[in-house]
């Protein structure tokens, strides 16, 4: 009976794997597609950039805001109902944004898109994390990310099919997230047990691990400003609006192939040392980014090569919070790299346009670049001190 119990229960947890992650990328989706496509809209209205990074801020806010209440539901509820009643709202939601195409009317409802956007991250990544055994991590987690990626990928892939203009956009996009609810099925009620959630229990996961939660921030600020002002940037250097889409599509095609041979490189090197590396890389990729924007044949090869290892950073803290924490404490610590991203995501948008009203459209890859290397000290500082002591150092 027992050589038969062990292959059901593996079968059990790759599907229920296989229904998160599918139903992951979907929701990625909507911001491969909901950035680059409310950001042309307001464009097309003349509303400075700065008032659309606003826009996109508050879409992070709202992760900040349901972050704290986030490990009390899915100790409450079961992360796959989480999960579905969040997906079915958010259709609801993208049909309320094509609908009142004004910036002001989008506040509330980006807001909105945030709060489930939030909790379906939190829900997922805690799930894996807990499904996950500590040897297959980092390949489990490569292809969460590649999954992930082909989500990102599909927006602005959407976006060139659809067009711009219109309900038509906000319409398919509603089908799609309406479609990521049938893997959801497959996938067993579970609660996960989490640890306080008060703000001194927040700082404390903190500070057990702050070169992880950094890097979300990091990371967070980099692409969310990348997928929303990038249209901007392209057609700035003479792009069409479809190739700059393209070129965003291929970012997305990028993370979705690399990330799989670099997240089973993870399972075998060391993670700090390889996210310094990471990090490094992605940073210079960025600040080469105007010199071949406008090449036909430079230009997608370096946007696929840095869609790829930039989403390595994502990839390799999401590992590093599941061989950190266990127990009640990996929701709580999933819940603390949420809310980072949406730090990051508040920061990033809101610097870049301001920054690109301020010097030009050409600065947005300089200031994605300098964000990262204003990051790099911290994973680098925690490998040497692990290579000092001869052991892993907290992160």
């Amino acid at each position: 009976m027992a050589p038969r119990t062990e292959p059901a229960r593996r079968i059990s947890v790759y599907r229920n794997l296989a229904g998160v992650i599918v139903a992951m990328a979907v929701v990625n989706l909507v911001y491969g597609i909901t950035f680059p496509l409310l950001a042309l809209v307001l464009d097309a209205q003349n509303v400075s950039k700065t008032l659309i990074g606003l826009s996109t801020m508050i879409q992070a806010v709202a992760i900040l805001a349901v972050a704290p209440i986030s490990p009390g539901l899915l100790a409450r509820f079961s992360a796959r109902r989480v999960m579905v009643v969040s997906a079915g709202l958010l259709s609801v939601l993208l049909i309320l944004a094509g609908v009142f195409q004004n910036v002001y009317a989008l506040f509330p409802i980006r807001f909105a898109l945030g709060l489930l956007n939030g909790l379906l991250w939190i829900a997922s990544e805690a799930l894996i994390n807990d499904l996950t055994p500590d040897h297959q991590r980092g390949r489990v987690i490569g292809v969460y990310a590649s999954i992930g990626a082909a989500g990102f990928a599909l927006g602005p892939l959407l976006l060139i099919l659809t067009g711009s203009q219109g309900l038509l956009p906000f319409v398919v996009t509603c089908v799609v997230i309406l479609f990521s609810i049938l893997p959801l099925l497959w996938v067993h009620d579970r609660v996960i047990a989490t640890a306080s959630g008060t703000a001194a229990g927040f700082w404390r996961v903190f500070f057990l691990a702050p070169t992880i939660m950094l890097a979300n921030l990091a990371y967070a600020a980099v692409v969310e400003s990348s997928i929303t002002f990038f249209p901007l940037f392209g057609m700035h250097f003479g792009l069409s609006e479809g190739f700059a889409l393209t070129l965003m599509t291929l970012s997305g095609f990028g993370g979705m192939l690399l990330v799989l041979p670099l997240g089973w490189l993870a399972d075998k090197v060391d993670k700090m040392g390889m996210l310094s590396a990471i990090v490094l890389l992605s940073a210079l990729g960025l600040l080469s980014m105007p010199l071949f924007i406008a090449h036909p044949v430079l230009a997608p090869l370096l946007i696929f090569i840095i869609g790829g290892i930039e989403g390595m950073v994502y990839a390799l803290g999401v590992m590093l919070v599941g061989e950190r924490f266990k127990g009640a404490m990996l929701a709580g610590a999933t819940t603390v790299f949420t809310t980072f991203w949406g730090v990051g995501t508040v920061i990033g948008p809101l610097v870049t346009g301001a920054g690109m009203d301020r010097f030009g459209a050409p600065s947005m890859a300089w200031i994605l670049g300098a964000m990262l290397l204003v990051y790099l000290p911290w994973p680098l500082a925690t490998w040497f001190r692990g290579r000092r002591y001869g052991r892993a150092a907290d992160p």
